[in-house]
């Protein structure tokens, strides 16, 4: 019975995407479809992680195989999807949270004109999500990541009308095309190295296909490239899917593709930032955990790389004034701690961080739809002011995520993050444990800077008359609100002795990624809520008492104690203007020398100078046929006698 339920769960989405291409055209009832099929999925979803846990530990893999997708040669690769603790988990918060957005998508997407084509795309990115996280073999989840892909790229770009949008959705579409093809290449290195894609055994039509994950020790010791510089192979094909990972889940250096990304639909920012599209390389690194932590040089590759990311992501949140550019940035730097915790070995501490994240990231980029929705489409917070009386339920749920993010105990992103520090800390991680923690810190000041400019004081812009949004997009922030303040319970740590239901998460992914449960550090967990309640009170209270000088156009109040120091913060350490003039602009420029000179003059020029060449031959020829016989003799003549002469002289 799960074989054919784990079938399902994918396809009530692709469903409803054919359903709204298709045949439906009227919006309430493409809303009503799409959310409910997403929906439909979840509730599958549930059933089956249900079923799962019913198995015995050792038993809780099933690999539902539709036929075999390829088979030439030595490869096969069967059209197969796998439902396993780690699958269970990203199914269960894709279509969860992905529902919920569904179902706010009616009232924030209500009369747009093309709102039948959104939903269909929404759906197509459930669908393509799920594959990615349910597939069996590497290449059906590089469908599934290529899918989503695409999918960002037409929700980013909905809006196409507008520069901004369309310009954005190239930008991400390009940038993941470089991590895209890392990861290409580490497939085809997989597949050169152990003769298959298959995560796991499987079999198909009688026959076995041995799995790479169980062969991973078998690349101990192994080695390629020159003799005077050999790299171990998986260190080679974990560094490539480790490019990949940082182009999905947008970590350094190509993290410059998300901030943008806000141009597209605010729940299609909900969708990509919190279920979707950036949980995509976490998910990757943490099924293909055995071949990273069989090399310890990219592992630490990887601890670096998220704690870089955290701490750039976050010092460039401090200085944004677009309420989604804040979160975007601040969704880059949590992708940052669940990448470290992955590189410091606690693969079921980002999962667990993952889930988490995907629940109060959601509801964050949600209230600031609502805010947004309410304050008839207003993003820059120098506009904002006060919004806590005429929106109380935006401003309610919205506090809780802003907590939940900051990590203010007892809300989930407490628990997640306290989980990564304390891992670095018994695993003896000091530098990354310093540079998290100042992340963590940054984290609490700019939400309570945000939650300061749009709720507190007085309304700053006249021109809009603020008001609460309906209940469709209300319901789902009060659902998710719940969320991110019991999330936590899923994997508490052991508080006491004897302390019941510790630890559920990590005992739950246990038999995919083998970990044993870490220790709660007391003293660790009273600075980090010290801190975050602290940093969170100073954020809010500098902007608060500041309100008067918050203008558009003049200087953020922080600016008086940093100096230029803040504008190198707003422009995220210039990262993306260093793109633009090192990699764009000479692109550009090469692009038009071979558009408006080399193209016209080059390429055109030989084929039309070829063209007049012959025509001018052909003009001279002509000259020949004048139509005179004495001519025409006379050319036979001095035919004749070249002929006879050449005969003369070879038979002299």
């Amino acid at each position: 019975m799960l074989n054919w339920l784990i079938w399902l769960i994918p396809l009530l989405p692709l469903l409803g995407f054919l359903l709204n291409v298709f045949v439906i055209r009227q919006e309430r009832q493409a809303g009503l479809v799409a959310s409910a099929l997403v929906g439909g999925s979840f509730l599958l979803a549930v059933v089956a992680t249900v079923m799962l846990g019913g198995m015995p530990e050792e038993e809780r893999r099933v690999q539902a195989i539709a036929w075999e997708w390829i088979g030439t040669g030595t490869m096969s690769i069967p059209f197969g999807l796998l439902f396993d603790p780690l699958t269970s988990v990203m199914v269960l918060l894709v279509t969860g949270v992905g529902g919920l957005i569904h179902v706010y998508s009616l009232g924030y997407m209500h009369g747009d004109p093309r709102v039948v084509r959104y939903f269909a795309y929404l759906n197509l990115f459930v669908t393509m999500m799920l594959m990615l996280v349910m597939a069996n073999n590497m290449l059906l989840l590089f469908l599934g990541w290529e899918g989503v892909g695409l999918c960002s790229f037409l929700l980013i770009g909905f809006w196409f009308e507008r520069k901004v949008a369309a310009a954005a959705a190239v930008k991400a579409f390009v940038v993941n095309r470089i991590g895209d093809a890392a990861f290409l290449l580490a497939m085809l290195a997989i597949f050169s190295h152990f003769g298959t894609l298959t995560f796991y055994d499987v079999e198909v039509n009688g026959q076995i296909i041995p799995g790479f994950l169980e062969q991973v020790p078998n690349l101990l010791g192994q080695t390629f490239g020159p003799e005077w510089q050999t790299i171990a192979v998986a260190t080679g094909i974990s560094f490539l899917l480790l490019i990949g990972a940082t182009g999905k889940s947008a970590q350094f250096p190509l993290f410059v593709w998300l901030p943008d990304a806000m141009a597209g639909p605010t729940p299609v920012s909900a969708l990509i930032h919190a279920a979707t599209m950036v949980t995509a390389g976490v998910y990757m690194m943490a099924r293909t955990e055995p071949i990273f932590v069989a090399s310890p040089a990219t592992q630490s590759w990887v601890a670096w790389i998220g704690v870089l990311t955290a701490l750039i992501a976050g010092t460039a949140a401090l200085a944004q004034w677009d309420i989604k550019r804040v979160l975007a940035y601040s969704t880059v730097s949590q992708l940052g701690f669940m990448v470290a915790a992955c590189g410091m070995g606690a693969y079921a501490a980002a999962i667990f961080h993952l889930l988490t994240h995907g629940i109060f990231k959601a509801l964050l980029f949600l209230g600031s739809g609502s805010v947004i929705h309410g304050t008839h489409d207003t993003q820059d917070m120098r506009k904002m002011g006060g919004l806590r009386t005429a929106m109380p339920t935006t401003y309610w749920t919205y506090l809780v995520g802003a907590g939940a993010l900051a990590g203010i105990v007892p809300l989930a992103g407490f628990w997640s993050k306290d989980e990564i520090l304390a891992h670095a800390v018994s695993a003896g991680y000091w530098p990354q444990l310093i540079g998290l923690f100042i992340a963590s810190l940054l984290t609490a000041f700019y939400m309570g800077r945000q939650v300061s400019l749009i709720f507190f004081g007085t309304q700053r812009d006249p021109h809009y008359h603020a008001h609460e949004s309906g209940r469709a997009m209300t319901v789902p922030l009060v659902i998710l609100a719940v969320g991110a303040a019991i999330a936590g319970l899923m994997n508490l740590p052991t508080l006491f002795s004897g302390m019941p239901a510790a630890h559920l998460l990590t005992d739950w992914l246990k038999p995919v990624l083998h970990e044993e449960a870490g220790k709660f550090n007391p003293l660790l967990a009273l600075f980090a809520t010290i801190g975050a309640v602290g940093m969170g009170y100073l954020g809010w209270s500098v902007y608060t008492r500041n309100a008067a000088k918050v203008k558009v156009g003049g200087q953020d109040p922080a600016y008086y104690y940093t100096g230029d120091i803040w504008d190198t913060l707003e422009a995220a350490w210039y990262v993306d203007t260093l793109y633009q003039r090192a990699v764009v602009g000479p692109f550009r420029t090469i692009g038009n020398f071979l558009a408006q000179v080399f193209d016209p003059q080059g390429i055109d020029g030989l084929v039309v100078g070829t063209g007049r060449f012959f025509g001018w031959v052909a003009t001279g020829v002509r000259q020949l046929q004048s139509g005179y016989v004495r001519m025409y003799a006379l050319v036979f003549t001095i035919g004749v006698v070249l002929v006879l002469s050449f005969m003369l002289m070879i038979a002299w």
